[in-house]
């Protein structure tokens, strides 16, 4: 072997790792290209399954709720009523000692903390 085929044997491997360097430069262009095209379905997809999803939970509990309504005695609808308002009476007395301790300490020593 002389000088001229181990030059040729070289040329031949860079055109060989040019060529393929080309290719996957052009494919990785391409994919990047799809991709863009991609996101808005993509994003389309989610949010429609986020509403169904949404509207199939919602119209479980709705559906639930008043089928068991017109079904229950009034005994039991007025124990549920009274249940009800009663947490959210206590809810609301959570959150307002919650509100009260955070302005507090934020009084105390001019600074409110994150939490």
């Amino acid at each position: 072997m002389d000088i001229n085929d181990t030059n040729q044997d070289q040329d031949t491997v860079k055109s060989t790792m040019d060529s393929l360097g080309e290719t996957f430069k052009s494919a990785a262009d391409e994919a990047k290209e799809k991709a863009k095209e991609a996101a808005p379905k993509v994003k389309e997809t989610i949010k429609n399954a986020a509403h169904d999803m949404a509207y199939g939970a919602a119209y479980g509990a709705s559906f639930a709720s008043s089928l068991v309504a017109e079904l229950l005695p009034q005994s039991i609808k007025d124990g549920l009523e009274e249940g009800s308002n009663a947490g959210k009476d206590a809810a609301k007395r959570t959150s307002e000692k919650y509100k009260a301790s955070k302005s507090d300490s934020c009084a105390s020593d001019g600074e409110c903390s994150a939490t």
